[in-house]
């Protein structure tokens, strides 16, 4: 078991995921400055209702794209292994997961992830996507296929709750195949390539 501090957000990070972030609060500023001054880990984990998420994903800060003279940031970071919360404690006013990593499986189905690959593609080209496919092409993990797509929380809590890689890549099967039968595709949720 590990300590780690906890950044509870109204949203779900998956790992691979990139996410902007403005952090003004002083509790946030502390955490942020000892990742990037002292590779000091910490998680984003969802909040409802004051209650945090059961699983959450530790962070990378990316890119540091304005640091103000108050400590306030403005960075970027990119979800990078999974975690499941064992208990919490505070200390001070910063959250303190109690937590163990979740490995990352790749013993999903050969075959589901063959699938998904061409599912993956399609879309690709179907969202306008269609020069540099061979960037795309070495996906293999159930979150790896996510990169970039708009998720609704309720879809990326359901797949970060998931204990099972074959389970996450039929969730991820079903969200391929519905928006290749769907008609409309909207600008703002293609993934960026």
């Amino acid at each position: 078991m590990t300590s780690l501090p906890l950044f509870p957000l109204n949203l779900v990070l998956l790992p691979y995921e990139l996410l902007p972030l403005h952090i003004f609060e002083p509790r946030y500023k502390i955490m942020v400055r000892d990742h990037i001054e002292e590779d000091k880990p910490f998680g984003i984990i969802l909040n409802e209702n004051n209650v945090v998420c059961t699983k959450g994903c530790r962070v990378k800060v990316q890119k540091v794209y304005k640091k103000y003279s108050n400590g306030e940031y403005d960075i970027l970071v990119k979800g990078v292994e999974q975690f499941k919360v064992i208990n919490t404690r505070m200390e001070g006013e910063t959250v303190i997961g109690e937590i163990n990593y979740v490995p990352l499986n790749s013993d999903g189905n050969e075959q589901l992830c063959k699938n998904i690959q061409e599912l993956y593609l399609q879309v690709l080209i179907k969202v306008g996507i269609s020069n540099s496919l061979e960037m795309h092409m070495g996906k293999k993990l159930s979150y790896e296929f996510l990169q970039g797509f708009e998720l609704p929380l309720i879809v990326k809590k359901k797949l970060i709750l998931m204990n099972s890689e074959n389970k996450r890549l039929s969730l991820i099967k079903d969200i391929f195949m519905n928006i290749l039968e769907s008609d409309i595709i909207q600008k703002k949720n293609m993934p960026s390539a």
